[in-house]
This record gives structure tokens, C-alpha cells and sequence, in this order.
């Protein structure tokens, strides 16, 4: 899971995790408030073992073999905007550990 923040090098994966995804990739915009909601769900629905945050911006789960559904911002949000947000989690996308490593 992610929790996407800042715009800027600490959020955005690393090189090798950051590329356009190549699988289906489903996308949904929401307001924050909504994004904590959907992402809970989504991580109830796939099993994920994480939880959501109250300030969350973002999340993705792997939804079928190359499948990936990423939940974003539809606006910034602190320091965080929609295109960052949705950056970092194609990171996780391709490959980049819910534990950012770099």
C-alpha cells in the first residue's frame, strides 16, 4: 500500500519502478475524503493487509494477473497533487515494495 505524499524525490519511486505501467491499469479519481473510504474497500475486497489513513491520497492493488486498480486524489491535497500521487503508486505498480525502498 501506499500513502503517496509530497510532490517531490522522497514520494516519487525509484528509477527502475518508474515507468508507465504495461498491464491494464484502472484509475480513479476521487475527493480525498472519498479516497480513504474506496481504499479501505479495495484493500478489504483483494486482501491486502494494510489499512487506509485519514490522510491518505492514494493506493493501488494488483486486481488479476496484470492487473492494477490505483485510487487517486482529484485534487491536490497538501502538498500532494494528483499527477505526483498517481506516480508514485505506478511505482508500486511496477514493482516497488509497499515499504519504499530505494
Amino acid at each position: 500500500m501506499a500513502m503517496a505524499g509530497k510532490n517531490d524525490a522522497e514520494w516519487n519511486p525509484p528509477a527502475r519502478f518508474d515507468h508507465a505501467y504495461t498491464g491494464q491499469l484502472t484509475v480513479r479519481y476521487l475527493p480525498q475524503k472519498k479516497v480513504v473510504a474506496a481504499c479501505a474497500k479495495l484493500f478489504a475486497e483483494y486482501k491486502v493487509a494494510t489499512r487506509s489513513s485519514f490522510t491518505q491520497r492514494g493506493c493501488s492493488a494488483i486486481t488479476g494477473k496484470t492487473t492494477y486498480t490505483v485510487i487517486v486524489i482529484d485534487k491536490t491535497f497538501g502538498l500532494a497533487t494528483p499527477k505526483a500521487v498517481l506516480r508514485h503508486e505506478i511505482g508500486h505498480c511496477n514493482g516497488w515494495s509497499a515499504s519504499h525502498p530505494d
